[in-house]
């Protein structure tokens, strides 16, 4: 008797256990594409803020190097600098040769960074869509305007992380 009742026991526990409804596990499945859209949208919101306070600037020259990386610093006063004449400064064929295995050099821009104007006055991002993102490293398609001297800069730039932030490593000149 004592047998049969461990055994109708086991059969209640055994029963209402597998019956009674089970308690999902919370599932927390970080989807990478949420992550990357995080990032991404930081990665836009200092880009814009980056460009715009680059032009509010007092100084005539302003310093590109606070927002690009070293490298495309270099290679951007490279490409303004062709057939200058000065010190360190290439021929269109040495710049190519020295910038082809790091940069569209097609798309350098030779007359300034970020817009083509000498000049420039208040200056705006009109747009700025993401256009791929992959290890950190963001493209975005960008309409910069100059609203005082009406001027309209299409412009694929390439944002990377660096540290806490990000920094400009590629602004391909569209028009």
């Amino acid at each position: 008797m004592k047998t049969i009742k461990i055994l109708l026991a086991l059969n209640f526990i055994f029963f209402f256990s597998s019956a009674a409804p089970k308690e999902k596990k919370s599932e927390t499945n970080y989807n990478t594409k949420e992550i990357t859209f995080d990032k991404s949208e930081l990665a836009k919101k200092w880009l814009i803020k980056s460009i715009e306070n680059f032009f509010k600037q007092n100084e005539e020259f302003p310093e590109m190097s606070t927002i690009t990386t070293k490298v495309y610093n270099d290679y951007k006063i490279d490409a303004m600098n062709i057939d200058m004449g000065t010190d360190g400064s290439l021929t269109m064929q040495q710049f190519n040769k020295k910038w082809k295995k790091k940069y569209d050099v097609k798309y350098a821009g030779y007359d300034g960074f970020l817009i083509s104007a000498q000049d420039s006055g208040k200056v705006i991002v009109a747009k700025c869509e993401l256009l791929s993102s992959k290890n950190n490293v963001y493209v975005f398609h960008v309409i910069i305007k100059d609203l005082t001297y009406k001027g309209t800069y299409t412009r694929d730039i390439k944002v990377i992380e660096s540290g806490k932030s990000f920094l400009i490593d590629d602004v391909k000149e569209l028009n």
